[in-house]
């Protein structure tokens, strides 16, 4: 019998006067994860129009109910959870210890970010911004958190993923594009149109409003007769990139919308609205990917279509449409890390540590390749057990044995290794064990400390393993007359809220 689809549960909110953006960039990633992972959308009081735009992606919209407390909330949704759900958060509003409820349970969490500034209790952060470094997240997740940066990570709806793949004709700048994001309460919309009419009185301007823009009636009544305006409402995706692929200029925040902008290409001008949108702003203008939107009120029209032709170049080798495959292999592996559990080693697994050992491709990438003999190996297995400063874990997959982490500390450092069961090697379960490894180390130890792992020369697929966790490269050493690339993870004390 085939196993069940895995389940991803995303957990955010969205209305009229708080805006759409992290439903949006949600309901992305869930339409791109499918058909692979069954998505369901845990969501406070959704406006009917907010519902059935999360209906159209989501199998389940789960409803959640008031809290005094949002720590009463999490307890609710951990209770809602399979112990192998994806839970994806995404918002500012949870308050510290919110993500911790779900971690310290086991349960992967997934955090979508554009802050980068608060610690994220999370087995992987995915933050499509660009110019961020993996650094940025060193003291600010868990070890062995995988990093999903940049646009090679765009939260794309699906249109805007093809739309990147196909080639843009001279664009059109005698149309412009303009958005406000999905509910825009300060009405910046209509701002920025008397400013367009005003400049640019020749050209056509399309405007997209949301469907939880508040103020649709007095747009259309401002713009009633007004030649060259088109207004556009509540529409789909896939109607949006219609309508981008006809402008060449775009006229945007610095938001999702600017990527979905980017992937169909155009002379992109942004007008910031919300200050969590200044790195993004700072990215994209730096990297010639848009301008600041009061260049084009100073710019010659004469120069529009040179400028977006140079752009959509530009926006070409930044955005593939190809994060869709990306995102399903990150989430596959997640959830084969959920499927294991780990647990300290005990005396009856003698046997089993004595099998691994004598492994002929562990023997072979091992400091001491010769093979080891029970009574050798039975002495030191006992030492180890008995060792404070030793942690040695199995990890399990459906009560059955795949692999083991052995760390061996020498005060706050401690040298680290691990071995996948033969039987299971070459099914990615590498990833998988030391993750979930680190993770327990963390649970185990929220005190500082540091690890180095020691990888025979030669062993590429160990080193992938490690630097796909967060270590970064260390001075090789000689041992046995071998040669050893290192590879260290410093981490910071758990945070105390």
């Amino acid at each position: 019998m085939p196993d069940a689809t895995p389940r991803v549960i995303f957990r955010a909110d969205g209305n009229s006067t708080m805006g759409l953006g992290h439903v949006v960039r949600c309901l992305a990633l869930a339409a791109m994860l499918q058909p692979d992972f069954e998505c369901i959308f845990a969501i406070h009081a959704p406006e009917p129009q907010v519902q059935a735009q999360i209906q159209a992606v989501c199998r389940q919209v789960w409803r959640i109910p008031a809290f005094p407390e949002k720590r009463q909330e999490a307890d609710w949704l951990l209770a809602q959870l399979q112990p192998t759900d994806i839970l994806v958060l995404d918002g500012y509003h949870f308050g510290p210890g919110y993500d911790h409820t779900f971690w310290a349970r086991q349960q992967p969490v997934v955090w979508l970010d554009d802050v980068a500034t608060q610690f994220l209790w999370a087995d992987m952060v995915i933050n499509h911004a660009g110019g961020i470094s993996p650094d940025t997240y060193a003291d600010n997740t868990v070890p062995g958190a995988e990093r999903c940066l940049g646009p090679a990570y765009a939260l794309l709806r699906q249109p805007f993923q093809l739309a990147a793949q196909q080639p843009v004709a001279q664009p059109d700048t005698g149309r412009i594009f303009l958005n406000m994001g999905g509910a825009d309460p300060e009405n910046h919309t209509l701002a920025l149109l008397k400013q367009l009419r005003h400049q640019f009185p020749e050209k056509n301007v399309e405007v997209v409003t949301g469907a939880a823009y508040p103020h649709q009636a007095e747009l259309e009544q401002q713009t009633q007769g007004l030649p060259g305006v088109i207004l556009h409402h509540n529409i789909t995706a896939g109607q949006l990139a219609e309508i981008l692929r006809r402008c060449g200029l775009h006229v945007c925040p610095p938001s999702g919308m600017a990527y979905e902008c980017c992937a169909v290409g155009g002379l992109l001008l942004l007008h910031s609205i919300a200050g969590n949108q200044h790195r993004l702003f700072s990215y994209l203008t730096a990297n010639s990917l848009a301008r600041p939107y009061t260049d084009l009120l100073e710019i010659e029209d004469s120069r529009l279509p040179t400028l977006a032709r140079e752009s959509v170049q530009r926006q070409r080798q930044v955005f593939d449409g190809a994060a869709g495959p990306r995102f399903r292999r990150v989430f596959a592996a997640l959830h084969t890390t959920g499927q294991l559990t780990v647990r300290r080693a005990r005396a009856a697994d003698a046997a089993q540590y004595f099998a691994w050992a004598n492994d002929p491709d562990v023997r072979r990438n091992a400091i001491q390749t010769e093979p080891i003999e029970w009574a050798t190996h039975l002495g030191w297995f006992s030492r180890r057990l008995a060792d404070a400063d030793s942690v040695l874990y199995v990890l399990e997959q459906a009560g059955v044995a795949v692999g083991q982490v052995r760390i061996e500390f020498m005060g706050s450092e401690g040298t680290i290794d691990y071995s996948v069961a033969a039987s299971r090697r070459g099914q990615g379960l590498g990833v998988a064990i030391l993750r979930r490894a680190l993770g327990q180390l963390r649970r185990d130890n929220p005190a500082a400390w540091t690890l180095l792992g020691q990888v025979k020369s030669g062993n590429l697929a160990s080193c992938r393993v490690f630097q796909r966790l967060g270590f970064t490269p260390a001075p090789a050493v000689r041992l046995h007359d071998e040669h050893y690339d290192v590879f260290r993870l410093a981490v910071a004390a758990a945070p105390v809220f």
